[in-house]
């Protein structure tokens, strides 16, 4: 189970426990490092960390797991934490991921949404919590932080949109090549070829995030691999060509 340390209330003891202090400085220190926070006022990100606690997850582990509705906005200190819905039958679909300065959980923002998605850690992650009630708070007090938050969000919905016409007009390698990109960056990476383990994603995930077939994915990342833009391995991508695959998902590289 998830540990949770600092913020506004105090954490239950635990012999793992992270002390206070160093509880507040990781939240502070996460905050000032977000992308979309990072630009904020000294005292906005003082006064969100007064009221942000700190949860570490194991891989695998459902954050928020003892209440699904609970509203708080996430932002990710440490590994990597995805967006994922789970159908009547049980079966778990994967729809984001976010890695280390990103934030998420922000549709927790409004009062009156039902919540059809929950997070988990898809490696050990720390991840710290604000709780939205608190963080609208803050921001009303300075509203003009709202325009971040607003910026971020079309850029995102301005990213769904653009997959939805990728896929009514068949541009399914384009589509693969976006989503690659997406993950990669999810792990911080922006480089020329992406370090470490890769990402890691399976084709029956990345099925489902595009919502096509297990033997659609597959045929393409075939395709991907013969022009050298990354290596196919079971649960994951290696050797990801950042550079030339953004291209590709732009409709602009020389992919297969």
């Amino acid at each position: 189970m998830g540990h949770r340390q600092g913020g506004a209330c105090p954490p239950p003891q635990s012999p793992r426990q992270t002390p206070e202090a160093a509880a507040s400085s990781l939240v502070r220190r996460a905050l000032g490092l977000c992308r979309t926070l990072r630009g904020w006022p000294g005292e906005v990100l003082d006064r969100l960390s007064g009221i942000a606690w700190v949860g570490r997850y194991e891989r695998h582990e459902q954050i928020m797991a003892d209440d699904p509705q609970r509203r708080d906005v996430l932002v990710v200190a440490s590994g990597c934490v995805a967006v994922d819905h789970v159908d009547a039958a049980g079966q778990r679909f994967l729809l984001s991921m976010y890695g280390p300065g990103d934030i998420t959980s922000l549709i927790r923002l409004l009062t009156d949404a039902p919540f059809r998605f929950g997070f988990h850690a898809r490696e050990p992650s720390t991840v710290v919590h604000i709780p939205c009630d608190a963080m609208t708070a803050v921001l009303d007090a300075h509203p003009i932080l709202w325009k971040d938050l607003c910026l971020l969000m079309l850029a995102r919905t301005h990213q769904s949109i653009l997959l939805q016409q990728q896929r009514s007009s068949g541009q399914v390698t384009q589509m693969v090549a976006d989503s690659v990109v997406q993950l990669a960056r999810a792990r911080g990476q922006d480089g020329a070829a992406l370090a470490g383990g890769g990402v890691q994603v399976s084709q029956t995930e990345l099925a489902a995030m595009l919502s096509v077939s297990r033997q659609t994915i597959n045929k393409v990342l075939q395709g991907l691999q013969r022009a050298g833009l990354l290596t196919v391995r079971y649960g994951r991508l290696e050797g990801v060509d950042l550079p030339r695959l953004s291209r590709l998902a732009q409709g602009h590289g020389d992919g297969p």
